[in-house]
């Protein structure tokens, strides 16, 4: 059994890394109850995981104190004895920690390795919310094609946005150089549906715009942590829209959820 024990600390270590970063992944989810639990596994499963080491580390060091306490208290009754000799022996050995096997650290070291590649993998999928993964499996209704879903585009002709001519007797009022420039528009919003999020918002950048938001299109809240692996499926506003600085809104789905460009 005592050869099987650090074994299983081991593995109880892994899985107090796992719920860990669970709770994690909740929180930033905003799962805070669900974090809450997590946490408190993480808390069980560490101790069983760092417990008795942690235990027995400091059952040494306080045998080591005492020691050291115990031969100075015996130098000092033989200094006072007219035994110097004693008086000035060297203190004991400490004890010595028990010898970690090689085995159980080639398997911390693959724990290590699996949990490791669990976050990144979690990473690149986007962050899904463990206490979601049901709603996840939903099939979810084809997303709105950006031609159903974009509405007539904003003209920014001088025809459409100016008033009704005057008549021919009044005289137009100069406009200010200063004032044209600024209502001038800033960008117009391009047609950035079906491309991958990074991609999106390049595009967006290229068109003069250089802050926007992107949002889960099933309404779960997951975080686009690595914009490569989402599509975008919806765009607010629509093509041709006059944008400013954090106007363009872009809906997006995971690229393996999405089969509708």
């Amino acid at each position: 059994m005592k050869f099987v024990v650090p074994y299983l600390r081991v593995v109880a270590g892994m899985f107090a890394a796992i719920t860990l970063w669970l709770a994690v992944v909740e929180t930033l989810n905003g799962n805070f109850a669900e974090a809450l639990i997590q946490l408190a596994l993480t808390a069980g499963l560490g101790y069983l995981a760092i417990g008795k080491p942690l235990r027995d580390r400091h059952k040494r060091m306080k045998a080591e104190q005492d020691a050291i306490a115990a031969r100075a208290e015996a130098g000092h009754r033989a200094f006072l004895a007219g035994d110097v000799g004693a008086a000035l022996a060297p203190p004991p050995e400490p004890p010595k920690p028990p010898k970690v096997r090689r085995g159980v650290v080639i398997a911390a070291a693959i724990a290590g390795l699996f949990v490791l590649t669990g976050i990144l993998g979690d990473i690149s999928d986007g962050l899904d919310s463990p206490s979601k993964d049901d709603a996840t499996t939903t099939p979810q209704s084809a997303p709105r094609s950006a031609a159903a879903t974009s509405s007539t585009p904003y003209t920014t002709s001088a025809a459409a946005t100016a008033p009704a001519a005057a008549p021919e007797t009044t005289a137009a009022k100069p406009v200010p150089a200063t004032r044209a420039a600024a209502a001038a528009p800033t960008a117009v919003m391009p047609n950035v549906v079906c491309m991958d999020l990074q991609a999106a918002q390049d595009v967006i950048q290229a068109a003069g715009v250089f802050y926007s938001t992107s949002v889960d299109a099933t309404g779960q809240g997951r975080a686009q942590v690595w914009d490569r692996n989402w599509v975008v499926v919806d765009q607010t506003p629509s093509v041709g829209a006059v944008i400013d600085e954090g106007d363009p809104v872009l809906s997006v789905l995971k690229e393996d959820e999405f089969s509708g460009c």
